[in-house]
Order: C-alpha cells, then sequence, then structure tokens
C-alpha cells in the first residue's frame, strides 16, 4: 500500500474509544438474550430449587466474558483494519486491558451467581481451572507490581497461553447444563463469539508470521550517549519498511532475546534510505540491548502501526510538544517538513542540556526548514513546561497539537491547552506503554 493512500486512510478513520466500545460490545450479547427471551416459552430454570433470575443472569454474564476475551483475542492480531477502527494501536491496547479487568470482575460475579448442583459434570472442574488460570494470567498481565517486576518474555509467554485458558472456558460453557440448548439464537451467538476468539488466536500464535513477512535489516551504525539513550541506524537487506512519519513498528533482534518484539518509535523520514530508532534504558531488554547490540547484527521488523503523523490534523499550523525521548516521532516528521506547506512550532522539554542529544540535528533542521521554528525547554532552569509559555496556544481552534512524552506531561498539557481554549479534537497524543 502506498504512503498516500495510508495517508487518507487516517484522515478518515474513525475512532472508536472505550466510552463507545464497553456499551456497543457489550449490549450486543444482552440484546440477543433478550430476544430470544421473548421468543421462549419454556422454563428458565434447569433444576427445582433454583431462580430463574439466578439461572438467566449467570449465563448472561458468561456471554458477556467470552464476548470480551474474544473480541481482545481479535485486537491481539494487530490487523490493520482493526488499528483503524481503534484509532492507532496505543487506544487499541488500552480498551484491551480495560476488557480484560472487566472480564476478570464478571468472571467472579458469574461464580457468585451461577447456579450449583451436587452431580459431577466435566465441564465443572474445567470452569474451575479457567478461572484460575484466567485469573492468574490476568492479574500478571495488568496488576503493576507485576508489570513492574515480571522480566518481559516471562510475562509474554504467560500472555500468550491466554488462549488455552479461554478455550477451557469455551469447552466449559458447552460441558455444563445450560439454557442454550433451548435459545438456538444465544446458541449461534455463542459458538460464533468462541470461534471468532479461538480463530485469532490460532491466527496470532500460527499464521500471523506466514501471512505477514518481516522486513529484513541490519545494524549500520550504533551510538549510546552514555547508559541512557542508544540509537541504532538500519539498512534494508530485503524489502524496505514503508511507514509514514510518526509510526512506529516492532523489532526483533535475533541472538538478543530472539522471538521478542518491542516497540520503537522510527525517528527517519521515509526517505533517508536508511532507518533509524532511538531506545531509552528502561527496562531489563533495553539494558540487554544497550550492552549487546553491534553494527551488523540482524534485525527482523513488523509493522508499520500508529496514526501519530501530521497529516491527523488539518490546521495549517501545528504545535509539537516532545518530553524526554518522546521526541523520536518528530525527528521524522520534521525531517520530512522540507517539502511541506505546513508551519510547526516544535518544543522538546528536557531536564538539563546534556539530555538533549537531538539538538543540534534539530537546530540545523530549523534553519534550512522554513516552516519549522524550534525550541529547548530545560525544565531544570525554566519548571515544566506549561501551556501558558507556548505562544501557539493563543491561537485556540487554529492549531493542531501533538504531545508525545511521559503520561504525566501528556495529562497536564493537555487539560492546560483544553483550558486555554483548544478543542480537544485538535490535540492528537499517542500512548507507547503497552505493556
Amino acid at each position: 500500500m502506498k504512503a498516500k493512500e495510508k495517508m487518507n486512510m487516517h484522515r478518515q478513520s474513525r475512532v472508536l474509544q472505550s466510552t463507545i466500545y464497553f456499551p456497543v460490545i457489550l449490549g450486543f450479547p444482552l440484546i440477543i438474550w433478550t430476544v430470544d427471551l421473548l421468543l421462549y416459552n419454556g422454563p428458565l430454570t434447569l433444576n427445582t430449587g433454583e431462580h430463574p433470575v439466578q439461572r438467566v443472569l449467570g449465563e448472561v454474564i458468561a456471554s458477556c466474558i467470552l464476548t470480551l476475551f474474544s473480541f481482545n483475542f481479535l485486537m491481539s492480531t494487530r490487523a490493520h483494519w482493526v488499528e483503524r477502527i481503534f484509532g492507532g494501536l496505543d487506544n487499541m491496547y488500552l480498551i484491551h486491558r480495560r476488557s480484560a479487568v472487566i472480564a476478570l470482575a464478571l468472571l467472579v460475579l458469574h461464580v457468585a451467581i451461577s447456579p450449583r448442583y451436587p452431580e459431577l459434570n466435566p465441564g465443572k472442574p474445567l470452569g474451575v481451572l479457567a478461572m484460575l488460570l484466567i485469573f492468574f494470567g490476568i492479574a500478571l498481565s495488568a496488576a503493576p507490581f507485576f508489570k513492574r517486576y515480571v522480566p518481559y518474555h516471562k510475562w509474554l509467554t504467560v500472555h500468550r497461553l491466554m488462549g488455552p485458558f479461554f478455550i477451557l472456558g469455551v469447552f466449559h460453557a458447552f460441558l455444563v447444563r445450560t439454557l442454550l440448548g433451548n435459545l438456538p439464537l444465544v446458541r449461534t451467538y455463542i459458538l460464533a463469539i468462541a470461534l471468532t476468539g479461538i480463530a485469532s488466536w490460532l491466527y496470532r500464535v500460527l499464521l500471523r508470521r506466514w501471512t505477514r513477512p518481516y522486513n529484513s535489516y541490519e545494524v549500520t551504525d550504533v551510538q549510546r550517549f552514555g547508559d541512557t539513550v542508544l540509537t541504532l541506524e538500519m539498512a534494508p537487506t530485503g524489502t524496505p519498511l514503508q511507514s509514514l512519519p510518526g509510526q512506529f513498528a516492532f523489532f526483533s533482534f535475533p541472538g538478543i532475546r530472539s522471538g521478542e518484539f518491542h516497540p520503537f518509535t522510527i525517528a527517519s523520514a521515509p526517505g533517508q534510505g536508511r532507518l533509524r530508532i532511538a531506545i531509552k534504558n528502561l527496562g531489563d531488554f533495553t539494558r540487554s540491548l544497550q550492552k549487546k547490540i553491534r553494527v551488523g547484527n540482524a534485525v527482523n521488523i513488523e509493522g508499520p502501526y500508529g496514526v501519530f503523523t501530521q497529516n491527523r490534523g488539518s490546521a495549517g499550523h501545528q504545535l509539537w510538544i516532545a518530553g524526554g525521548i518522546g521526541i523520536t516521532p518528530f525527528l521524522a516528521m520534521a525531517h520530512d517538513l522540507e517539502k511541506s506547506e505546513l508551519h510547526v512550532s516544535l518544543y522538546w522539554s528536557v531536564r538539563k542540556k546534556d539530555e538533549a542529544y537531538f539538538d543540534n540535528e534539530l537546530q540545523e533542521l530549523a534553519e534550512r526548514t522554513p516552516g519549522l521554528t524550534y525550541t529547548l525547554w530545560l525544565s531544570d532552569e525554566n519548571g515544566p513546561l506549561m501551556a501558558e509559555a507556548i505562544p501557539e496556544t493563543k491561537e485556540s481552534w487554529q492549531v493542531d497539537v501533538f504531545i508525545c512524552g511521559p503520561e504525566a506531561l501528556r495529562k497536564s498539557l493537555t487539560a492546560q491547552l483544553q483550558a486555554a481554549g483548544i478543542p480537544r479534537q485538535n490535540i492528537h497524543s499517542e500512548d507507547f506503554t503497552f505493556r
């Protein structure tokens, strides 16, 4: 697909936010159940002694759990058409995490409400096992303590096992005694949603590697800025990656945690011939990469992803605000400005001057690019970057704002910019913390 076509898709995309997603995704099975129950004239209990509301509510909750998990597996395929629906992989993964937490809460509620029978049934132990494994998997994936201290490769292994855990839950749903045999619409829906989840997981772990081949590159230059930031320049050894300025990709380094793919923003413009990324030392993988990467190392790349590109805005003047390593997408976007008619003001906030590793490069770009002005903000000297210190915020709706950096910076500046009169739809940001 050509870069121009991708650009048009980003302009026309409709972002599915969590405020819309959850009412839709949970409302649909409720509608199916309502219609089927209205058409059904039989008993709503399977045993004497149980309450109809208890029976129906327990099974409705189970169908909502299966729906949330199934669509989470669909999201995990990272299909481009799915990403476009959610307006970027960052928004999609945020909804993915919230879905898992909601599903876990519903799972506990399902166990508490559902009727219990004394007779043995193969579905009962499967249900208990699935519940325990899913609880463990979601806790490991979402709990801040585990996310902070569990090595990424171990976390990833457990995360991949959520597929088999889900399959156990599906078998439980069809083996225990339920109303599914009496409700054809509900039965068809549960079967379809279960098959969607299983097929998505199978595609993710078995087929995606072959349907979407990696782009192969080789490291041609390594620069280390102390023990903090590493930049890699790479040349293609096969088909080059086609990306838009501001997008990111998933990178794997065979021989250095082989099989692990990590997201990094592309810091070079498409026409530069070589691919460049800047990596901050933030965890066990980046520390390992900092020590072991060498010129000549092979790199596998999957992507590109993301909609954090300057064509996302419609105003002729854009304000770019970066915090720390959040400068990386703007490096690519700035290099691509030389043939653009956009007027851009770039602000880069760092604590002190020796952390501004790309300052000289950005100054040179600003000097030879008529539409680009660049300001370096040193927070140790000037305090945190505030909207009131940026003249462009006085332009209100006539400016599009792009923010990339730590979460605290993004949230604070977004609130300040809105208070200054800039509409929320004119403020664009991307959350790169996928894990």
